[in-house]
């Protein structure tokens, strides 16, 4: 990797709040989008999804396709990765920014009775973890689900946070109050960065720059868990990020819902794609395995890349829960006032 040519910024927007605000709104919508449009496909392998959905992807929010694991999903709900990131944003909202566990602990404690939530097909690696928290049973490393992506995948909102914040801080705090995990808390980490710097106006146009950015969030994961460092590095070397990508490569296509395996994926497919918001999410929607999840986090990193304008219209007008997605944007946006 290089350093010689350091991330770009656009030019006029690192210090005009319209376009911060305008990259707010595209994480926050961005994420809500793409995870309803990979819950079709949820569990299906690649080669099913194309069989079923079409060889280029989901660009259109549909039903649940007849092997999916979200049988009941229904076009344009939000889904579990997305509510709980909201309950984050709001708890975050309520106390200035700052992260405070027990209100985020109450607020998870609520979704264990909200009808939408559970019908949202959360599945037991989402559940578990949320219920031995509110039971005050200690989670730890050894147990199943520990290493499960839920607690990384629902950051996007700490990325959202004003300059002086501390997000990698809030994203390892707040993965902790339900996995134990240290590879969870580093992928956390990285993405609430991430979507930090993109929020801030970054750009990354070349490959070289690319490998910037992949070594800026190496040290990061370093410095908290190795494990994950060493799959993440694993995100620049195979892939060709000169030109645009015109379909998956087979590294990135049938996603495990493992830590060290979605994250790097779905990053890896957010920067193959990093040019075009609805490609990017439409090939996350339809990698294969935990579709839901890894669309979820290109959804945020591509809104928070490219801002709420590139989110195609026709989705906006059929994500549900529009008007609550809309207020938490417009409170993330007034903590940087």
């Amino acid at each position: 990797m290089t350093s010689r040519e350091p991330l770009g910024k656009s030019a006029g927007t690192q210090d005009s709040k319209s376009q911060i605000a305008e990259r707010i709104r595209g994480t926050v919508l961005g994420t809500a989008c793409a995870n309803s449009l990979g819950g079709p496909g949820l569990g299906m392998t690649r080669k099913e999804i194309m069989f079923s959905g079409g060889v280029h992807g989901f660009h259109e929010f549909m039903p649940a396709l007849p092997k999916s694991l979200m049988q009941d999903y229904r076009a344009g709900e939000l889904l579990s990765d997305t509510l709980v990131g909201m309950q984050l944003a709001e708890s975050l909202i309520a106390h200035n920014g700052t992260f405070a566990p027990a209100d985020f602990k109450q607020r998870l404690a609520q979704l264990l009775s909200d009808d939408e939530f559970l019908l949202s097909n959360p599945g037991a690696h989402c559940l578990l973890p949320i219920r031995r928290l509110c039971e005050g049973e200690h989670c730890n490393e050894t147990d199943w689900d520990s290493s499960h992506v839920g607690a990384a995948a629902r950051v996007f909102p700490v990325g959202c946070l004003p300059p002086k914040t501390d997000v990698i801080k809030i994203a390892v705090e707040q993965a902790e109050l339900t996995q134990m995990d240290k590879r969870v808390s580093a992928a956390a980490a990285v993405l609430a960065h991430a979507i930090k710097r993109f929020v801030e106006g970054i750009r990354i146009d070349s490959e070289d720059q690319v490998r910037v950015f992949v070594k800026e969030h190496l040290e990061i994961a370093y410095k908290i868990d190795e494990r994950f460092a060493q799959s993440w590095d694993d995100v620049a070397p195979d892939l060709n990020y000169a030109q645009a990508a015109e379909e998956l490569p087979y590294s990135l296509i049938n996603v495990d819902s493992h830590v060290n395996e979605a994250v790097p994926t779905a990053v890896g497919i957010f920067l193959i794609f990093r040019h075009n918001f609805e490609e990017a999410v439409a090939a996350a929607a339809s990698c294969g395995g935990d579709t839901d999840t890894v669309a979820a986090i290109v959804g945020a990193l591509s809104g928070a890349y490219h801002g709420a304008s590139a989110i195609p219209q026709r989705w906006l007008n059929q994500i549900s829960q529009r008007e609550r997605l809309d207020s938490i944007a417009d409170q993330l946006i007034g903590l940087h006032q």
